[in-house]
């Protein structure tokens, strides 16, 4: 009984996973085009920003060098930051424990480390919810409208779509139609192709919107 359970629960679990129907290739290519790991020296490396960088790479994996004398030997540089490679070693090896990634022993002293799938949602889950629109000082006059018609058999990709761009700050014209003053073109691509619905989301630069007073007054615009 309790196997039985166990089983109906798995495949509970596993139908409502936000990910379930990803291509994973396709995300691997929009963290290559991620540029919010900055510049800095000295602090131990994030899981954060090296699931990211992982998941850039994909199954190509990176290859680091730890030597013992580590510290003495220089930094090493992921995106745009340098660490000593002890620290990197020390994060990378508590994230194969917690088996975000594939930690290969190679023959000539150096070391494979790829994302696996675990760390790539991990990583998915880190970019989303950090996810934000930078509103620019002086409005540009325009208005961007994000339109999308999602089958109800997809209701559970309908219903996290529709939550990441509220959480962008998107407001709600209508269902489906959500507005912007806010470039968000980047944002929108990123989640329609992560969640598979390009074909059902269009994205819309406006010049006018009827009766926009009340838009205006939401989003504080003069």
């Amino acid at each position: 009984m309790v196997s039985k359970i166990s089983k109906i629960v798995t495949r509970r679990s596993k139908s409502v996973s936000p990910y379930a129907n990803i291509d994973w290739e396709k995300a691997s290519a929009l963290f290559k085009k991620d540029k919010n790991i900055t510049g800095g020296k000295g602090k131990l490396p994030s899981t954060k920003d090296i699931l990211k960088i992982l998941a850039g790479v994909g199954a190509i994996g990176m290859v680091f060098i730890f030597p013992g004398a580590a510290p003495a030997l220089g930094a090493l540089v992921l995106g745009q930051k340098q660490y000593t490679r002890w620290q990197t070693k020390q994060v990378i090896s508590g994230l194969g424990k917690r088996k975000y990634v594939k930690i290969e022993y190679l023959d000539d002293g150096r070391v494979r480390v790829k994302i696996t799938k675990r760390g790539f949602v991990r990583a998915l889950t880190y970019e989303i919810e950090s996810m934000h629109l930078n509103k620019p000082k002086i409005w540009d006059r325009r208005w961007r409208v994000v339109i999308f018609d999602i089958p109800k058999k997809y209701g559970r990709v309908r219903d996290l779509f529709r939550m990441r761009i509220r959480q962008l700050g998107l407001y709600q014209l209508q269902e489906s139609v959500y507005v912007s003053p806010t470039p968000c073109f980047n944002e929108i691509e990123f989640l329609r192709e992560l969640y598979g619905v390009s074909f059902t989301v269009q994205y819309l630069l406006v010049e006018r919107l009827e009766d926009d007073q009340y838009l205006r007054d939401h989003f504080e615009l003069s």
